[in-house]
């Protein structure tokens, strides 16, 4: 056990740790010492037989009794409709407010899992099992949960932290490359908002990493996480503005996704386009200087993303914005990017801002 690292994200008494390492799930039941129950109810991606076997055989070798809610996984998981049933299996189930509900699958499974815990019987334990790369850098940690509305993606949602994650890098030797580079995509976020050195070794480094080798992507990863565990003990609500430069690209990029029905789109690639578009925002705000903003945007370029829709209308796409949760009395609040490393919140961004960045970002698209 002594190879895996080890972080603890302090939330108060919400407090819990997140193990990485090839392997980690194996002792899962070791790190669950402390729950009162030994019930586990799993929310599985139907498509993952190999990691449910491998958290299945560690729950039942530590004594847990289980029952499997096996889910398509997708953004489609996250409507009312799709969460409504999933109640009942818990009901059903005689699930009380000692059972544990477990989120095994990628982000969407992960948000889907940690909402209904925070919500059936006004809340039940819950474990996080990411098996992409973006959960495992990013949504595992932070304790948000969600759901999506037709006008935007996750409008609805709660706070709900896990009592533990394990982030297992073996289960991402069978994602496809598309999967692995929208989990690099949320890495190169945190590089750009909180640490230059770790966005040049992500530059230096990304062939290794899209290739999961396996001691640079795990220092990646590990890096990704003491920066998210740092900013979620200072705003565990997202309420101080610490927390609000993870949301960087993030404006744009959930009107992307929300515009092309999540279909187009992989949460990570719409990210890449929308720090492509805040990049562009900041110059035309006159915050980030040319040769910063030419040199990361030639980078993302390069990155091989779908290319944007050519029938975007850009005044229903400045509409979608407007209705992002982290608008504000209408208006849009951007994060914006200053220098390396230094990301800033700027409000009362104007249509004909929008406009300007939108123009410069299609002008220096490389498709």
């Amino acid at each position: 056990m002594s190879n895996f690292k080890k972080l603890l994200v302090e939330c108060g008494s919400n407090s819990h740790s997140v193990h990485i390492g090839a392997g980690a799930v194996a002792h899962i039941g070791k790190w669950l010492l402390d729950q009162p129950s030994k019930r586990a109810f799993i929310l599985v991606d139907q498509k993952l037989r190999a990691p449910r076997e491998m958290l299945i055989t560690a729950l039942q070798r530590s004594g847990w009794e289980i029952s499997e809610i096996s889910v398509h996984a997708g953004e489609q998981l996250k409507d009312f409709h799709s969460i409504y049933p999933l109640y009942d299996r818990l009901v059903r189930g005689k699930a009380d407010r000692d059972s544990v509900l477990f989120a095994l699958g990628g982000g969407t499974i992960g948000d889907a899992a940690g909402f209904i815990a925070s919500t059936y019987l006004r809340g039940i334990p819950w474990v996080g099992v990411p098996t992409t790369l973006l959960a495992q850098v990013d949504s595992s940690v932070g304790g948000k949960t969600g759901i999506n509305h037709l006008k935007g993606k996750n409008l609805i949602g709660t706070f709900h932290q896990p009592s533990l994650v394990i982030c297992d890098t073996a289960f991402l030797n069978t994602l496809g490359p598309r999967d692995i580079l929208s989990g690099f995509g949320e890495m190169i976020k945190y590089g750009l908002i909180f640490d230059p050195k770790f966005f040049q070794f992500l530059k230096k480094n990304s062939d290794q990493i899209l290739n999961l080798e396996p001691a640079v992507l795990s220092l990646a990863i590990q890096k990704c996480l003491q920066w998210k565990a740092k900013i979620v003990r200072k705003d565990a609500l997202d309420r101080t503005g610490i927390r609000e430069a993870l949301n960087f690209g993030h404006t744009f990029g959930h009107a992307l996704e929300s515009k092309t029905q999540y279909r187009r789109f992989q949460h990570g690639e719409a990210v890449i386009w929308g720090m492509r578009f805040a990049l562009a925002l900041s110059h035309v705000k006159k915050i980030l200087p040319s040769p910063i903003r030419e040199e990361v945007d030639f980078f993302l370029s390069q990155l091989h993303v779908p290319p944007l829709p050519e029938n975007i209308i850009f005044p229903e796409f400045f509409k979608s914005m407007t209705q992002d949760k982290k608008a504000r009395e209408g208006k849009i609040h951007f994060v914006l990017l200053k220098n390396l490393g230094q990301a800033v919140s700027l409000s009362g961004i104007t249509y004909k801002d929008l406009q300007s960045a939108y123009k410069l970002l299609i002008l220096g698209s490389q498709f």
